[in-house]
């Protein structure tokens, strides 16, 4: 959650944060009060017959949050009664730049039905969102989008491999633990951070809120998905007990360190800490988390990432991939087709990927490198981590 800081450093633990919260403090000045129900109000609430607003029937659902702690199972949807309740009257009071869009209110409907959302704390809530023009505009032109000569120089940079063996020698106590409990190579968990954040240092500035919900309703292209994703917002706020409006991060909507989706958040963020938060602010947190990250996507400590290839003949040309894809051949699948890895690669199943550029480049990709692209499904992506993964050991280590 990148908590929009006013005058509090985050350094705090996120359940002090809850205390200001609760009493009205910088996070929102927002203290329980009668005109802003909390997450929690119940559906249905009493209000004036003049404010009264009809809404199609909907169905009584059972919330049961899950754990706050320790390895988060993928979000399961809450079981729904076959009980029909009949229609409540809320007030009419969703205002602001989404006040006319059809699909809010049905969004709005579905929140209320599926998990028990009180409809008017969220009219309040989206009644407060602007439209967030800069993250269409980014969202419509990604880094991806770039051909990887002009992509890996963004992150194969001095300060980034610099900032990772200074991240790392900071870290070491955290990093050693993970890489025990989760079985992930130290340097991968390191690249991550330093490719998504530059190790904290650039963790985003966008509401999560406004950009979710701007993607989601005002990018069409991905509508579905960035919808899905402030699903997950909404549900990830209820379960963390913090307003959605504190929220920051990138245009995407990705937070913390390591810039998790809201989805990712709610399945694989971990409480290293103890403290009761999964906050993905605090290393002690975001450090397993990424960890937790790669181990349930298939890591293999000490198993190969990705070499490069020399390609010749006319059979490689078939099997090369630009976009992630499981390795499913052998080494002699890819020799048979003029396929030869420069150096020697530990991985059971391979695959041949092709970098896109003025001049292709070849590299044979393990399972390793399939689980970085679980991350962010792209193998410019994949790649740039484990270059920068590769050259922080180095400077680490001097090989």
């Amino acid at each position: 959650m990148n908590v929009m800081y006013d005058s509090v450093k985050w350094g705090q633990s996120l359940g002090k944060l809850v205390s200001v919260v609760l009493m009205g403090g910088v996070l929102g000045g927002c203290a329980a009060s009668p005109q802003w129900p909390w997450v929690f109000a119940p559906p249905g609430a009493n209000v004036p017959p003049n404010q009264q607003q009809s809404y199609p029937p909907v169905r009584q659902t059972v919330v049961t949050p899950p754990p706050v702690s320790g390895n988060i199972p993928a979000p399961q949807q809450p079981p729904v009664s076959t009980t029909p309740r009949q229609p409540a009257n809320y007030p009419a009071g969703l205002g602001g730049d989404y006040a006319n869009y059809p699909a809010m209110r049905q969004f709005i409907g579905k929140m209320n039905n599926q998990h028990g959302f009180d409809i008017a704390f969220l009219e309040q809530t989206f009644s407060g969102v602007q439209r967030d023009k800069e993250a269409l505009t980014k969202a419509g032109a990604p880094t991806e989008g770039q051909v990887w000569r002009a992509y890996r120089p963004i992150f194969l940079t001095e300060e980034r491999i610099n900032g990772g063996v200074e991240f790392w020698n900071r870290h070491a106590a955290l990093l050693d633990a993970a890489t025990r409990q989760y079985g992930v190579d130290t340097e991968y968990l390191v690249a991550i951070i330093g490719v998504e954040t530059q190790y904290g240092k650039n963790t985003g500035k966008h509401n999560t809120l406004q950009a979710l919900t701007t993607l989601g309703f005002d990018f069409p292209r991905r509508a579905s998905f960035y919808q899905k994703e402030l699903e997950q917002f909404l549900l990830l706020s209820r379960e963390e007990k913090v307003r959605p409006q504190i929220f920051n991060g990138s245009y995407a909507g990705a937070m913390g360190l390591g810039q998790f989706i809201s989805s990712s958040y709610r399945s694989y963020a971990i409480d290293g800490n103890r403290d009761g938060k999964r906050d993905l602010w605090n290393p002690q947190d975001a450090i397993p988390s990424v960890a937790n990250y790669f181990a349930k996507n298939g890591w293999k400590r000490g198993a190969g990432v990705a070499v490069p290839a020399y390609v010749s003949g006319g059979g490689y040309a078939s099997i090369a991939e630009a976009t992630p894809k499981k390795p499913s051949r052998t080494l002699a699948d890819l020799a048979a087709r003029g396929v030869r890895p420069q150096a020697a690669i530990n991985s059971a199943k391979v695959s041949l990927i092709k970098l896109e550029g003025t001049t292709d480049e070849y590299w044979v990709g393990g399972e390793n490198f399939y689980a970085i692209t679980r991350y962010n499904p792209n193998v410019k992506y994949a790649m740039a981590v484990h270059q920068l993964a590769q050259e922080i050991r180095k400077r680490k280590f001097g090989f």
